[in-house]
């Protein structure tokens, strides 16, 4: 059965109101939009972080997705509702700027309201690198993969693909999550991905889980995948924000070089053919 998001989905395209619905992005003219929600007890618990780690969790899951698409931060806007109890206003203030000034961002607009919990829902406005990197242009035969950092430098083993499954688990059982685990704190890499962007034929940002993703992208091109490389439950992890390539074999070995000099592995697991994919679990929030 289908879950609740994919119903809602397919129900609102049914009513013909729909324009691009399938990526996370929506691109217009130089410009990308990308539009995401951080909401307590659906994808974190106060427990599990501190309160900077909360907030800027919330920019880095909107912020992949523009880099995702081959864009730049600008502006943002922010929805934000705060819980009646709380009582730590203008630290969270502080917290939000600082971490909207970090990373280059200008905050434009939103709404605050009271609620019982602190949600928070972020648009954010990037301008394109060129063209943009899209869902929809993979092609049979380009090879499947993902980046994973293997530099100590870049916390390595806190850091690379796989480990926020586990995270996850410890999290939901324990109200526990390590600070500088990438389920708490992923760690962004514009810079390789922007050069990466140029050479890929399409790709995304890995937020559900590489299965749950290929899902979506075997959607949007009418393509299976032949895996080669042995599957593990931590094809399941969600939150990664790593990236997923889909890239020709004649720019698969400049692909890995670049990785290699950002100090990051293009892991290859897998290869587009003709046929549908469908993933037999479903989003951990659903």
């Amino acid at each position: 059965m289908k879950d609740s998001e994919r119903l809602f989905i397919k129900s609102l395209e049914d009513t013909r109101a729909t324009l691009g619905l399938g990526d996370d992005c929506f691109v217009f003219n130089d410009y990308v939009i990308a539009s995401d929600s951080f909401f307590e007890d659906v994808h974190f618990k106060i427990k599990w972080c501190n309160l900077y780690d909360i907030i800027e969790k919330a920019f880095l899951v909107n912020l992949s997705d523009i880099y995702a698409t081959n864009a730049t931060p600008v502006y943002a806007m922010l929805n934000i509702s705060i819980p009646h109890n709380f009582r730590q206003i203008k630290e969270l203030s502080n917290i939000i700027g600082s971490i909207a000034l970090k990373h280059g961002v200008r905050i434009i607009g939103g709404d605050t309201i009271k609620d019982s919990k602190l949600q928070i829902s972020l648009t954010l406005i990037g301008k394109l690198q060129k063209k943009p990197l899209l869902r929809w242009r993979i092609k049979r035969g380009d090879y499947m993969a993902y980046t994973s950092p293997f530099s100590a430098l870049t916390k390595a083993k806190a850091q690379k693909f796989g480990k926020n499954i586990s995270a996850l688990k410890i999290a939901l059982r324990y109200n526990y999550v390590k600070h500088n685990s990438r389920f708490s704190k992923p760690l962004l890499y514009p810079r390789m991905i922007f050069e990466i962007n140029k050479i890929a034929n399409a790709g995304m940002d890995i937020s559900d889980g590489i299965f749950m993703d290929l899902q979506r992208l075997s959607s949007k091109n009418n393509v299976s995948f032949r895996f080669c490389k042995a599957i593990f439950e931590w094809f399941y992890s969600p939150e990664e924000y790593q990236m997923l390539y889909a890239i020709s074999p004649k720019k698969l070995t400049k692909a890995r070089n670049i990785a290699k000099k950002h100090r990051h592995k293009l892991e290859i697991f897998a290869r587009a053919k003709i046929g549908r994919y469908t993933s037999k679990k479903r989003n951990w929030h659903s």
